[in-house]
């Protein structure tokens, strides 16, 4: 699954007090843990700036509609606008820089030898 980092922000304060109505009410019920949760999607982290209007989230998902079954009902109901961002974690960057290091080093031992 791809992590992603979400941006959201609420149109205006009385979106975000609707919003956070029915947040409350799923959290304390404890619907919201089965939304964060499902085949193909898992809600990591999630912090919130009440007084900026913002919450920023990290989650994975398999692919778009999974992404849209967590969010759209959000965006549908409160308006809120959303800026998705794929990200790696810390294992995949040394992964990845290894693996590119050594392609650079490779090339690099091609470039002397010509």
């Amino acid at each position: 699954m791809q992590m992603y980092l979400a941006e959201v922000a609420f149109p205006d304060h009385i979106e975000q007090l609707d919003a956070y109505s029915a947040f409350v009410e799923l959290w304390e019920s404890g619907e919201m843990a089965k939304q964060d949760h499902f085949d193909g999607f898992e809600m990591l982290f999630r912090v919130h700036q009440p007084g900026e209007g913002r919450v920023v989230l990290l989650f994975k998902a398999e692919g778009d509609k999974q992404i849209f079954k967590h969010f759209a009902p959000w965006r549908a109901k409160y308006g809120i606008d959303v800026n998705f961002t794929p990200v790696i974690g810390c294992q995949d960057v040394v992964d990845y820089h290894k693996e590119l290091l050594a392609q650079m080093d490779a090339e690099e031992g091609v470039d002397d030898e010509a």
